[in-house]
This record gives C-alpha cells, structure tokens and sequence, in this order.
C-alpha cells in the first residue's frame, strides 16, 4: 500500500480542511501557541541569563529588547498564553468531568473570558507600545 508522506504543516491544512469545526480549529491553535510559548521561553531564558555574565551584558540585552516592536510583540504573547491556558483548561474540564458534549458551549465561555483578558492586557500594554 503506497502512503503518500507529508509534511507536517501539510498535514495540519489537511486535518483542517476534513474537519472544519471548533474542536480542530482549537486543537491547531493550541499546537501552535504551544510552539510559540516554547521559542518565547527558550528566548526569555537567553535574555534573563545574560545576567549571569555581569549587569553590563543584561543592560545590553534589555536595550535590545526595549523596543516598540517587542512591546507590541508581548501582545502577541499574552494572545498566546491566554488562549493556550484556557484551552487547556477547557480540555482538561471536558475530560475529567465527562462534558465532551458540551465542548462547543465551553469553548464559547473560555472565548468570553479570553475578550475580558484582551482587554485587560490591551489597557495594559497599548500605553507601552506608543509610548516610546
């Protein structure tokens, strides 16, 4: 039997265009905030590190990350973290407590809480942005 191999991007258009729905639509976006929030934490920990080698070294790496475009860049991340955190806990609920068929309706609560936190996090970090 022949299999044609795929690419794993390829792969995750595939899934989505058999399985158009909220489930799949919320199992892609986990995956890729998930590598998001990895290359994010591998970075946080060069920057913080940088310490290691003498307040000189972070001082230059804080200039280098000070910056407009990494400010709006954290808003980027905290889209990434809180749709991660309440994915998962909308998985994590729907599994321990058997509400696999109301998946849809907790995905809709996890959405509204996820706007109150944007909104939160954009009075927050927008003053930041445009500050400079």
């Amino acid at each position: 039997m022949y299999q044609k191999k795929l690419g794993i991007i390829q792969y995750y258009f595939d899934e989505w265009a058999l399985n158009r729905n909220i489930g799949t639509f919320s199992w892609l976006l986990h995956r890729l905030t998930g590598v998001i929030l990895t290359i994010y934490l591998f970075a946080h920990i060069l920057v913080v590190s940088s310490g290691l080698w003498g307040p000189e070294s972070f001082n230059s790496w804080l200039k280098v990350v000070q910056t407009p475009l990494t400010h709006f860049l954290e808003i980027f991340l905290m889209i990434c973290i809180g749709f991660h955190l309440l994915n998962g806990l909308r998985i994590t609920i729907a599994d321990f407590f058997l509400a696999t068929k109301e998946h849809k309706a907790i995905f809709w609560v996890a959405g509204a809480i996820f706007a109150l936190f944007m909104i939160v996090t954009l009075s927050v970090f927008l003053p930041r942005v445009f500050s400079h």
